[in-house]
């Protein structure tokens, strides 16, 4: 059975005795936040920055509006919008919040490089938790870019007991069953095709061995003839596509391991890994994995 929990770091804020009162255009924000219209949230979370720059609740308007602007994929944005939180607010709840959501929006768009490099600096943090969850995080950069020597020494730096379960898992990492590329070369050029077969395409398979088949026959054929012209044209043609059929195992079977190594690492995600990401335009922590 697949569970996911969250825990909301902070949700929508309700007033309470002495506390600032929510305004109206940060409502109607949060109301088309939790509603998923993000365009709209945005241009209202901007709306109330505007209109009240000086606000107790500006650091977390500036929070909301980098949470819609991630659900919109617009990471130029995001980056622009945290850092200038960090820049206004650098001591607020909402501030500490930006400096780890910097690092994860660079590792959700892929940017691994810039994810290791934020991770790093909140190494610096003295809260433990944090610096373990930096840590973790480095390690998951490495293995996306496959990379799971590096992964396994930020691994290491974790808890004896995390320690161990990420070892195991590197280890099954390590000891998939991937196809090898030459020797999917290697076959195709024996018999066309046949590295595709190797790798489980079985209709590029047929394919190949087909069109290589039709233009050696068409070739033999008008050499023994004594047609010498379309013999060499067709002997032209083969070549190409006989070695397209080498290429084309080869490609294969990189991208069968690559499948491959994405699923394993897609699993062990889902059994091991806390994610920091946004509920409701607000930032919290989801945990997902199987029992």
């Amino acid at each position: 059975m697949r569970f996911v929990l969250l825990l909301i770091l902070f949700g929508c804020w309700t007033p309470t005795l002495g506390a600032e009162p929510l305004s109206a255009e940060l409502a109607f924000a949060d109301s088309l936040a939790a509603r998923g219209d993000h365009y709209r949230a945005v241009t209202e979370y901007r709306r109330f920055l505007f209109l009240q720059p000086q606000s107790p609740l500006a650091a977390r308007g500036r929070l909301s509006l980098a949470g819609e602007l991630s659900a919109l994929k617009n990471w130029q944005e995001v980056d622009q919008t945290l850092q200038e939180l960090l820049r206004l607010h650098p001591l607020s709840p909402e501030g500490h919040k930006a400096e780890r959501l910097l690092a994860d929006t660079a590792y959700e768009r892929g940017d691994f490089g810039l994810a290791r490099y934020r991770y790093r600096l909140l190494l610096a943090n003295p809260d433990a938790d944090a610096q373990s969850y930096a840590r973790r995080q480095i390690g998951w950069t490495y293995l996306e870019q496959d990379r799971p020597d590096s992964a396994l020494e930020s691994f290491r730096l974790l808890s004896p007991e995390e320690m161990e379960t990420f070892s195991q898992a590197i280890a099954s990492y390590r000891a998939l069953e991937l196809k090898s590329p030459p020797l999917a070369m290697s076959l195709s050029a024996l018999v066309p095709g046949s590295g595709q077969l190797y790798v489980g395409r079985v209709r590029q398979a047929a394919l190949a061995f087909a069109l290589n088949g039709i233009f050696i026959l068409g070739t033999l054929e008008a050499f023994q003839n004594e047609n010498y012209v379309v013999g060499g044209i067709l002997l032209f043609l083969e070549v190409g596509w006989y070695g397209g059929n080498i290429y084309n195992a080869g490609n294969n079977a990189h991208k069968y391991n690559q499948r491959m190594k994405h699923r394993y690492r897609q699993q062990m995600k889902s059994q091991l890994q806390w994610q920091l990401g946004w509920v409701k335009g607000q930032p919290g922590l989801l945990l997902s994995g199987h029992f």
